[in-house]
Formats: structure tokens, C-alpha cells, sequence
């Protein structure tokens, strides 16, 4: 079954307003905040990265109608912990009560998503529930994403940087069959990398496949 993508125009945005007004302003008065941050916080080749990934994020938002402002925003605050120690993270985690798993604690790494999550809403005061799900799902994924959230997990896997041999066949299936085929595939090149390396896989991955594969299915009905 094929998904028709649609590119949104300048006179189309306006029939969405003022939502989008709303994020776009938000996203005009962090992003010089966020920028400045990031530059303190992550390394350059990671900001250029995080730069790649809203560009991307916002670019799949347009051709799916969502709100690209949120995309985007969602886009700069994604790694925006990626660079904390173990440590860091495992304190930070604890501190908010952050739902652990024994895969967390094996590999701590792992919660910068989530513990971005928490950097997005108590330091920038960023209160929406898709951006800030868009950060905290981009590395495990989560079942029951929102078709954006879906978005910034995709930019994050296809950005233009990634390895094309694991890349181009992701973008190949976001363009002729949709959104979740995508992220499913995005999802399961992830599982074989982490199979290949022989680490533990984290329970909500599997909860997201489980649930995309559902997704996907209802859809063929349908």
C-alpha cells in the first residue's frame, strides 16, 4: 500500500494557524538560547549533527502536514544531552524518577533522550508534550507515538550524514509507503546493529516495534 506524502505551501500553512504561530514563536525565541547552550554543552561534530537533524525533522513535517516549527524545535533539543557522563545521566534520571530498566542501568548512554527530555522542559520551559516526546523517543522509540515524535525518530536515523547503506533504504520507504514503514525499518537496522554488537536490547524498542507492526497493519486493512 502506498502513502501519498504532500509538500505544504506558504498559502497552506495559513489554514493551520494560529497553531503554528504559537510554535513557530516559541521556536524563534529559544532557538538562538538553544544554539548558545548547545555550543557549551555538546561538541561541535555533535551540534553540526543536531543542526542536520532539525533541518531534516523539519523537512518530513512539511510533506506530512504536521507542524514543522515543532519538528524542529524538537530537533535541537534531541542530543541535547548526548555528551553527559554516565554519571551525570544516572544522576539526573534518579533525581526526575525516571522509569529505570536493568538495560539502563547497563548502559546509561542510553537515557540521554530522556534525561533530554527533562533539559528541554526545566531549563528552556519547553511544555509540549509532542516536542518533548519527540526528544525523549529518538533514541529507544516508545509505542503509541504521535506522527511527529515518528518524524524526529526518522530525521535522527536519516539525516544526511547517516551511512547510506542503512540510510537510503529508510528515505526509499518513507517516500513510496509512509511514516511507520520507516520507522520500522529505521527501527529494526537499530535492533540488528545492537544484535551485531551483542548488547541487551531495551524493552520499549520492542514495545515500539510490536506496536508499529499493529499500526502498519491496520492500515493494510483499511
Amino acid at each position: 500500500m502506498k502513502y501519498q506524502l504532500y509538500n505544504v505551501t506558504s498559502k497552506q500553512e495559513s489554514l493551520y494557524m494560529p497553531a503554528y504561530n504559537k510554535t513557530k514563536q516559541l521556536l524563534k525565541k529559544l532557538k538562538p538560547e538553544i544554539e548558545k547552550w548547545l555550543k557549551g554543552n555538546v561538541t561541535e561534530k555533535r551540534f553540526k549533527h543536531i543542526e542536520r537533524v532539525a533541518k531534516t525533522a523539519k523537512k518530513y513535517a512539511k510533506k506530512m502536514k504536521l507542524d514543522h516549527y515543532k519538528a524542529e524545535l524538537s530537533g535541537w533539543l534531541h542530543d541535547c544531552a548526548k555528551d553527559f557522563s554516565n554519571e551525570r545521566l544516572m544522576r539526573m534520571a534518579r533525581l526526575y524518577r525516571i522509569d529505570l530498566d536493568e538495560v539502563d542501568y547497563i548502559n546509561p548512554h542510553i537515557l540521554h533522550a530522556r534525561v533530554g527530555a527533562i533539559i528541554a522542559k526545566e531549563k528552556f520551559k519547553i511544555k509540549d508534550s509532542e516536542v518533548l516526546g519527540g526528544i525523549r523517543c529518538h533514541t529507544l522509540a516508545e509505542p503509541n507515538m504521535s506522527k511527529l515524535e515518528m518524524v524526529v525518530y526518522l530525521a535522527d536515523a536519516t539525516e544526511p550524514s547517516r551511512q547510506r547503506q542503512f540510510a537510503a533504504p529508510v528515505r526509499r520507504i518513507f517516500k513510496d509507503k509512509g511514516l511507520e514503514p520507516a520507522v520500522l525499518k529505521a527501527i529494526d537496522n537499530k535492533l540488528l546493529e545492537v544484535l551485531k554488537r551483542r548488547k541487551s536490547i531495551h524493552p520499549l524498542t520492542i514495545k515500539a516495534r510490536n506496536w508499529l507492526i499493529e499500526q502498519i497493519e491496520k492500515q493494510i486493512e483499511n
